[in-house]
Formats: structure tokens, sequence, C-alpha cells
């Protein structure tokens, strides 16, 4: 296909055009660094299993925390690290790579130089990456957004090619590998699907229009052969690191809180019916009253529980074990009695606590539910009123950019040498002073220029929290005029389609925050960070929609006007 000198031109311009906005954002970036803190079960063990797997030992040791959390962030972590890229950097660019990625999708449906470099620009100076205090922590939110934008990024340039009767088939496979490694990095991977099934059924009808697949047998072969790749990407990652795991701890899974053996025991513990309940309390003590009675392997864990260490830290200042805390205290509980120095008898041991307690539901000793869900805490009818209200609460929160843009980094590293030096060793990038007197001592000059690019980021913060709540209210509008105007003969094209997917990802996605909400945690901040460039991308698919939409009649009044010429 030939390009003209016009086209050409105009790709250079965006290409230059978002470069220099990489280059100015990475300049404001510059003085960021990592806080090294005691958090186990957050960025310190995320740093340790990379650091584990840079001296060629996996994982590490088998414990309570080596498999609790996916391993996609630590490899991210050990990957930086192996190329020399500093983790704040390597995270930075991962997110403005996402960002580039859609806005050439943009590109692709028609956007032209400005447009598109504006797309690429809204996205890459999103507040969150930026005042957001756990972005100077090595944390798994520092590349989720990053990783979740860039399948909608990719998604769009499948079916951009796919209604072009082009070739998708490589892109295609990376989608399923990115898949992959989105599923090791949270455990919400859930919320994507209303999102995939959408774009599976566009791309369906895509090829149909297209003609590129005459009759339907052949339409539903390049489904399946889509399917299969995407489906292929996925499982070699997934199955890769199963199979390592089950090498160095005989157990096949990449994840083990949502291993078969965890949710058999968890399932089991929520499972039972009480006379009392409370909301953030999945597994109150007159549940564990009732399991200690029927299961023999369970009652072993209630002087941790009751009496022991669990009191003493998890329940410290609380009448209960609350629902963000219950399945690490029940891990270190488990610890606590000799298990989780071998992966196979601990999951043995798990498995009896489930087969127990089911058994005991199964012969009507006890008042149990049915097993609706082996992770997530017992709905309660007198949850639906708050629930509508918790729902709407967190979609304004979302469009809003509103209430958690934190003024930078906060506090200073723990004073701990040897921690100091796994993060910055690990990370590559450089750690914040140990203590209030060492960051006093900071040269006025670098203070001076931090205070600059500070006052900088914030304008834009400033921006964001004000802008994007009344351009997504215009967005839904427009997205509905959209479908007004396909249901009475207009062209579907690729960017309503998308609108409607990264809008079915949203509201997925803030269904599991209320379920969580109401269920488990009192208040949430960082999960919405995930959804702010998700947001953007959606306000940018509804304003292509409408602009070609108004290149269409634009075209037709003209073929019009000629025609009566």
């Amino acid at each position: 296909m030939s390009i003209t000198a016009h086209e050409s031109r105009d790709s250079r311009a965006w290409i230059a055009g978002c470069l220099i906005l990489v280059l100015f954002k990475l300049w404001l970036l510059s003085p960021q660094e990592i806080i090294a803190r005691t958090a186990p079960h957050d960025d310190t063990l995320f740093v340790g299993l990379a650091l584990n797997i840079l001296q060629g030992e996996w994982l590490g040791s088998y414990d309570q925390f080596t498999l609790m959390k996916g391993s996609g962030y630590p490899l991210f972590i050990a990957f930086s690290n192996v190329i020399g890229l500093p983790l704040i950097l390597a995270q930075e660019l991962l997110y403005l790579g996402a960002c580039l990625t859609f806005a050439w999708g943009l590109r692709l449906l028609g956007a032209s130089a400005l447009v598109s470099c504006l797309g690429f620009g809204i996205l890459a100076f999103n507040p969150f990456t930026y005042n957001f205090f756990p972005n100077v922590y090595p944390f798994r939110f520092g590349i989720y957004p990053a990783v979740s934008l860039m399948l909608f990024a990719v998604a769009q340039i499948i079916l951009v090619r796919a209604s072009r009767r082009e070739r998708h088939w490589v892109a295609t496979l990376v989608f399923g590998l990115l898949l992959g490694w989105f599923s090791n990095i949270r455990g919400e991977t859930i919320w994507i699907l209303p999102s995939l099934g959408i774009f599976l059924l566009a791309y369906l009808y895509l090829k149909h229009r297209s003609g590129d697949c005459p009759g339907q047998t052949q339409i539903w072969f390049s489904a399946t052969r889509l399917i299969t790749l995407t489906i292929a990407g996925f499982f070699a990652v997934n199955v890769s690191i199963a199979v390592k795991n089950y090498h160095t701890y005989g157990v096949y899974m990449t994840n083990e809180m949502t291993s078969p053996a965890f949710k058999s025991a968890y399932g089991a513990l929520l499972r039972i019916r009480t006379v009392r309940w409370e909301r953030f309390i999945p597994v109150n003590r007159e549940a564990r009253e009732i399991a200690y009675g029927v299961s023999p392997s369970f009652g072993r864990l209630e002087h941790y529980f009751e009496y022991g260490r669990g009191t003493k830290s998890w329940m410290v200042g609380m009448s209960d074990y609350p629902a963000a805390y219950f399945p690490w205290a029940f891990r270190d509980a488990l610890f606590s009695i000799g298990y989780f120095r071998d992966a196979p008898t601990t999951h043995e041991f798990l498995e009896a606590i489930g087969f127990e307690i089911d058994q005991a539901c199964g012969s009507g000793r006890i008042d149990c539910r049915p097993r609706y869900t082996n992770l997530a805490p017992a709905w309660h009818s007198e949850w639906n009123r708050l629930a509508v209200h918790i729902f709407y609460d967190t979609v304004a929160r979302m469009v809003k950019f509103a209430g958690f843009v934190e003024n930078g980094p906060r506090g200073w590293s723990l004073d701990d040498d040897k921690l100091v030096t796994n993060y910055r060793y690990v990370t590559n990038s450089p750690v914040r002073p140990q203590s209030q007197e060492l960051i006093i001592m900071t040269p006025s000059f670098h203070k001076a220029r931090l205070e600059e690019k500070r006052q900088v980021l914030l304008g834009f913060a400033w921006v964001y929290r004000r802008v994007p709540q009344v351009l997504f209210v215009l967005a839904l509008g427009g997205l509905g005029y959209r479908l007004v105007q396909i249901s009475r003969g207009s062209l579907l094209r690729v960017s309503d389609i998308i609108g409607v997917g990264l809008l079915a990802g949203l509201f997925s996605y803030t269904f599991i925050l209320t379920i969580l909400q109401v269920t488990s945690y009192s208040q949430i901040g960082r999960q919405l960070n995930t959804t702010y460039p998700i947001v953007l991308a959606f306000i940018m698919s509804c304003a292509m929609s409408l602009i070609a939409s108004r290149r269409d009649r634009r075209d037709q009044d003209q073929r019009a006007s000629a025609d009566s010429a």
C-alpha cells in the first residue's frame, strides 16, 4: 500500500509530538525515589521474590508468603533489573508504551496527528502515575493499570485490522500473552471478561461485514483461530509459571490463594451459617467455634486464633478478624503449627479442613449455605440498597479523579540497612533517605528543583480532578447518540465497539469493587488506580466515534451535492 508524502509527514509529526511528551514527563518524574518500608504482604514481599528470582532460586524457600500472590510483578521487577532499567523508569515506560499503543489505534481509526498526539498526552499525564503514593513503593499497581490499558489497546488494533481484512494473528498472540501476564499480577482478572465477550462478538460481525470470510464456516474458522491463539498465549504464561512452581514446590498452580486446596478450606469456613453476623467479618468467632467442633484439623488452629499470636497481631484494636486480614491470619496460623514448610503436605491439610466441614454440612450436623463462592463472604439481602449507593459512589469517584490524588512521596525509608540495600539493588532505583534529618540535609538546589516540578504536576492534577467528570458525562451521551444512529442504519465502527467494551470493563470493575466495599473493605483507594486510564480511553473512543460519524455525514452530503449537480 502506497504512502503519500502528506501521510508520511503526518506520521512523523505524530511520532515527534509523542516523543516530546514522553521526554517531558520523564523529566518531571526524574526525582522520584523508592521508599523502603516493611510491608511483608506487599512491596517487601515483591522485592524479596524478585531478589530470589535474580539469584536463580525462583521464588525462594517455601513459606506462607511464597505463593500467596501472583508472580507477574516480581518477574517484571527482575526483568527490569536484568536489562538495567530502574524500576520506576521501567514502570513509567510500560505505562507510556500502553498509552502510545492506544494512541496508535486512534491513528488507525483515522485520527489526525494532532488528535492522536493529544490523546496520548491525556493518557500519559494521568495523575495516578505521579501523585499516588504507592507509586513510590515497588507495588503491583505500578504496572497493573498499564497492562490493563495495553489489553484494550491491542484489542483495538486487532479489530481495526480485522475490519480492513489485514492480518492480525501476531497481535492476537501478543494479546493472549498479555492476558496471561495480566492474570498473574492481580487476582481480579474476571472484570475484563465482559469486555472480551463484546470484542469477540464484534470480531464476528466485522469479519462478516468485511467480506473477508464469505461463508459462515469461514467466519467461525477465523473466530476459532482468534480464540485459539489468545488461549495459547494465555496458557503459555500460566502453564510456564505453574510448571515452574510444580518443579520447585511440588504443587501445580500459579497462585495459592486461588488453588483448589485453599478454596476448599476457606470456602468451607464461609459456608457456615451463624446466628450473629457482622459486615466486614467473614468468619466470625461463632463460625470458628462451630468449625473447631466439627473439624479436628481446623481445631488445631484454635489457640492461634483465640488466644495466641492472631489476637496480638491481626486482631489488635478490633473485635474480630476483618476480611482484609483473615486470609493472611489463616495462613499464618497454619505456619504456627508447622505447615507451609512443604507445599503438598500443607495442601493436604487445607483439603482436610474443607472435607471435614463439608461433611458436617452434608450430614446436617451444622447449618450451612451452598457453596456459591469459595473466596467472597456471604451476601445478605440487607446490603442490597447499600450496594446500589456504593456502586454509584464508586463510579463517581472514578470519573472525578478525586479523593486519592496525594501530594507525592510521604515520609522516609525505614532505618534498616539490609532492607534498604535490597530495595536499592533489586529495583535499581534511588532509595529515599532513612530519616527526617537526612531529608532535611538535601541540598537547597535539589529541593528547589523538586518543588518546581511538583508544582507543574499539581497543575496537571488540578485539571484532571475537574475536567474528566464533565467529559465522561458527555461521552456517555455521545455513545447513546451513536447507538441510536446505529439502530437507524449508521455504520458500526471499531471506535463504537471499543467504547462499549471499555464501558463494560469499567462497570464490571465497579461491580467487583462494590462487592468488596460491602463485604470486606470499609474503603478503597488504590484499587481505583486501574480505572483512571480506562475512563480516559473511553472518553477518547466516544470522541472518535462522533468525529467519524460527522465525517460520514459530510461525505454523504458531498456525494449528494455531486449527484444533484
